[in-house]
């Protein structure tokens, strides 16, 4: 149930890290590497067994402005080294996560693309949601470099 007056969350966010795409998705793309980068409350567990693939479903403890706000993922999309797109089928919000990665001049532009509708009304929720995948997409390049 969505309720009234809750803020839909549209954003893009893009950073360059110094790395070949396949070094940065590798990481990236990878739910057991995503405490290591996303700042949250715990480590994502596989759902589903095998690598990465169409189908695959991902729990993600989250949370935002201080509350918990867990869901799970499912991939709808994967091209290995660029793109991985992930449904939100259950949790606070629904919606899509997009991570994109493409070759630039000395190293890899990544990007996170949210499209989702939050199911309870956070006026702030689009604001610190893209202060914390700007955040994340720091905490990323600096592992990426740490493990390059």
């Amino acid at each position: 149930m969505i309720i009234p007056g809750a803020c839909p969350v549209e954003l893009h966010v893009e950073h360059v890290i110094h790395a070949a795409p396949a070094e940065v998705a590798r990481i990236m793309f990878d739910p057991e590497l995503e405490a290591q980068w996303v700042g949250k409350a715990g480590n994502a567990e596989k759902l589903t067994d095998g690598p990465i693939s169409v189908g695959s479903r991902v729990r993600h403890p989250a949370g935002l402005l201080g509350m918990r706000a867990p869901f799970v993922t499912e991939v709808t999309e994967l091209e290995p080294d660029r793109r991985l797109v992930m449904e939100i089928v259950e949790g606070s919000e629904s919606g899509v996560v997009v991570y994109q990665v493409a070759p630039t001049a000395g190293g890899s532009v990544v990007t996170v693309h949210v499209r989702n509708k939050p199911k309870l009304p956070i006026p702030q929720a689009p604001w610190a949601r893209r202060h914390h995948v700007e955040e994340n997409l720091h905490r990323l390049a600096t592992l990426v470099a740490r493990l390059h």
